[in-house]
């Protein structure tokens, strides 16, 4: 792209802005590709209107972003063009350039090569000229200070958006068809476990008539109330203006909860799959917390993600772990992957 193309200064702001602003704070828009998985029809093959216009904007924003800075990621352009296209109100341009465009990564979590990230583009383009693609908006600490203007922004969403339900996701993974032919499908996700979750995100949730997909590590929700700060600050949390008092959600607000909404895994602290590496890490961040989730709501986690949305790697004990729990979708940063049938 020329210099002066106005649409390469477009990715450039909005991914200064997403870099600047604090990603706990908002809600963090972007687009992930649906893998169907093992067993299914071939993608090519399903039915479904496709997003080739899309696709053609992840490349133009991937060419422009990977010149600006060589550690970006395609999670970094799906969030950019997430930011231009779906949320209510669009990023701030920050007042100080950021110094990476780059978003955060988990410690001992390497970039991929330039190779394996050029070749997610390609994945993610053909994905979306196929229709297999899903909008989400990741959210953490939901405070009651926030509580309005998140409580607009889920009204907004639904106006455009339809609810979706892991069971939509697995037909839609066998058919190639959404339960609401005529809007696309929106995932309002919150991470960590919190309180703020309960107390604000279900109630805005119910009134806009969306389905929530949320995350907690499992250990959170035991710690307590006047330790759940200093475990929060242990293991990468992002608090918020919290009043004092409980951080995180109980089990009888989970339990409650996943009546209506998606309950998922997120390992019991809060771990990235690279520091599960020994048999007794798996069982602590991976079996048990489906285990526990599993007893609570009486069905498997919907989903898993790891801290920093990473892919499935076969090489890490953890994330092998995983293709025996019943979990049956993986969440990462580009991607919702149907695990099995």
């Amino acid at each position: 792209m020329d210099a002066a193309d106005p649409r390469e200064q477009e990715y450039l702001e909005a991914a200064r802005a997403v870099a600047a602003e604090d990603e706990e704070r908002a809600g963090v828009a972007t687009y992930l590709r649906v893998d169907p998985g093992p067993g299914t029809p071939d993608p090519a093959l399903l039915p479904g209107p496709g997003e080739p216009e899309l696709a053609a904007r992840v490349r133009a924003a991937w060419d422009v972003l990977s010149a600006a800075d060589a550690d970006v990621s395609v999670q970094d352009v799906l969030a950019v063009l997430g930011d231009l296209d779906l949320r209510p109100e669009p990023s701030r341009a920050p007042s100080r350039p950021p110094a990476s465009l780059a978003g955060w990564r988990p410690p001992g979590t390497p970039v991929p090569s330039r190779a394996a990230r050029d070749a997610q583009v390609v994945q993610v383009s053909e994905a979306f000229v196929a229709g297999r693609l899903l909008r989400v908006v990741n959210h953490h600490d939901t405070p009651a200070s926030r509580g309005e203007e998140f409580r607009r922004d889920l009204l907004r969403y639904a106006e455009r958006f339809a609810p979706v339900t892991a069971q939509d996701v697995h037909a839609f993974c066998t058919t190639g068809r959404w339960p609401d032919a005529s809007r696309p499908g929106i995932v309002p996700a919150f991470y960590d476990g919190f309180a703020s979750a309960v107390q604000v995100a279900v109630p805005a949730l119910e009134e806009a008539g969306l389905v929530g997909w949320f995350y907690p590590p499992t250990d959170f929700l035991d710690v307590p109330a006047d330790r759940q700060r200093e475990f929060a600050r242990a293991h990468e949390y992002g608090v918020l203006e919290h009043p004092p008092g409980r951080l995180a959600m109980t089990w009888e607000e989970l339990t409650e909860l996943s009546a209506r909404h998606e309950v998922c895994a997120h390992t019991a602290t809060h771990a990235a799959s690279a520091d599960v590496t020994t048999p007794e890490q798996v069982v602590a961040e991976v079996l048990e917390p489906v285990r526990r989730l599993t007893a609570a709501t009486g069905r498997p986690p919907a989903s898993w993600a790891w801290l920093g949305g990473t892919d499935p790697d076969p090489t890490r004990p953890g994330d092998v772990a995983l293709t025996g729990t019943g979990v049956r979708l993986w969440t990462s940063g580009t991607a919702l992957r149907r695990l099995h049938r």
